[in-house]
């Protein structure tokens, strides 16, 4: 069957996709998705599940876990400006291998539906579904075997990169309105990876990946925008806001640092700039040495609980 599509593009988001005329969506970014396994070189176990219609989520343990012992559990919540990759590319992949390997703790990487073809806020729901997810578990009991078995739900912690560190702000807030956290399920720390928020407007983009649907003063857009509402919204014990001199979102990650510190939070939160590389360059160029000095800092800041 001949099956011709519209050349004729309708909008133009380079680098990120284009939108033509017949509604078909071509993302230019390349994206590698790579399935789980056990990989020796890191020693790390890797399995996928089904968690909700919208939401699946890509496990990870260390090898050889002794029985008695609770490593903490680590939601991650992956970038790609609401419309770009997955819990199962590559690059996070091999990110959370080699942080596994580093800190010795359990992590579900969240995987969500995208924009466009999903509009936003529905990424937020389905990292709900995630987050709830693996706040159910106990020691007693839960729907998967290894945070069961190994996890230890006083010591959670929630990370993302971009959009992603958005997201972590935003599970932590649910998860405390929604009386999740308790004596026995406890976000120890928090750490967001050059995040996005938003300040001042939204840019085209974001309006078509929302339907205009989502305006600036939105909480989860812009949480600096109500100190009060932010302070009683962080119910962890420590927050690192990592930026970088050379990210183009550097003054979202101060922006956020600023306003949670001045905001009474009593819980303790750190600045790490770095000095160059750009967004997410721990991702792009694992190799580099300034890449193992940060996966060495993140890893440092979850077993400060040890």
């Amino acid at each position: 069957m001949d099956v011709r599509y519209s050349t004729e593009i309708l909008h133009d988001f380079s680098p990120r996709f284009l939108v033509y005329k017949d509604g078909r969506i071509e993302r230019l970014r390349k994206d590698i998705i790579v399935p789980p396994s056990y990989d020796p070189l890191t020693n790390v176990h890797i399995k996928d599940v089904h968690i909700s219609p919208g939401a699946s989520a890509r496990v990870y343990r260390p090898n050889n876990i002794p029985n008695d012992t609770r490593l903490p559990v680590l939601i991650y919540y992956h970038g790609g400006a609401y419309c770009q990759y997955s819990a199962f590319s590559l690059i996070y992949h091999t990110f959370l291998k080699s942080l596994i390997s580093q800190a010795n703790i359990i992590v579900v990487s969240a995987d969500y539906r995208l924009a466009p073809e999903y509009p936003i806020p529905t990424c937020y729901d389905d990292t709900w579904d995630v987050t709830k997810w693996v706040l159910s578990h106990s020691a007693e009991k839960g729907p998967d075997p290894w945070i069961t078995q190994w996890g230890d739900m006083d010591r959670v912690f929630l990370v993302g990169d971009s959009v992603g560190g958005n997201m972590s702000h935003n599970m932590l807030a649910q998860a405390g309105l929604a009386g999740l956290l308790g004596p026995t399920t406890k976000v120890e720390g928090v750490i967001l990876i050059h995040p996005f928020f938003v300040q001042a407007k939204l840019d085209e983009m974001f309006e078509f990946l929302s339907e205009g649907k989502m305006v600036v003063i939105d909480p989860r857009l812009n949480p600096m925008g109500d100190p009060a509402r932010m302070r009683r919204e962080v119910v962890c014990k420590r927050m690192l806001v990592c930026v970088d001199k050379d990210d183009m979102l550097r003054e979202c990650g101060i922006a956020y640092y600023e306003a949670l510190k001045g905001s009474g939070w009593e819980g303790k939160v750190d600045l790490l700039e770095t000095n160059g590389g750009g967004h997410v360059f721990h991702l792009w160029d694992p190799k580099l040495e300034k890449s193992h000095e940060f996966l060495k800092v993140i890893a440092s800041f979850i077993n400060q609980s040890n």
